[in-house]
């Protein structure tokens, strides 16, 4: 394995990029310049975060391959699962 990338943001693509990159290398370091803080509020300096979100299901299903407990996650923090 190579021994290390750097990942400069952690939205969710470089959320992403980090999971890819972590079966290719031995430390992937995320660059984010807003502190992470868990207390389910959104961060001031994501405007889009307060509107709503869907994930549609392929999507789901493409996350949940590399995030084995995602749907569990969020249904824990909050996310209202949607059946059409």
């Amino acid at each position: 394995m190579l021994e290390k990338a750097i990942v400069i943001g952690d939205s969710i693509a470089g959320l992403l990029a980090a999971r890819v990159l972590s079966d290719h290398f031995d430390e992937v370091i995320l660059i984010e310049k807003d502190n992470f803080v868990d207390d389910g509020k959104a961060r001031h300096v994501t405007p889009k975060a307060n509107h709503v979100h869907l994930l549609l299901v392929k999507g789901r299903e493409r996350l949940q391959d590399f995030f084995l407990e995602l749907e569990n996650d969020l249904v824990n923090k909050g996310a209202i699962r949607l059946i059409f």
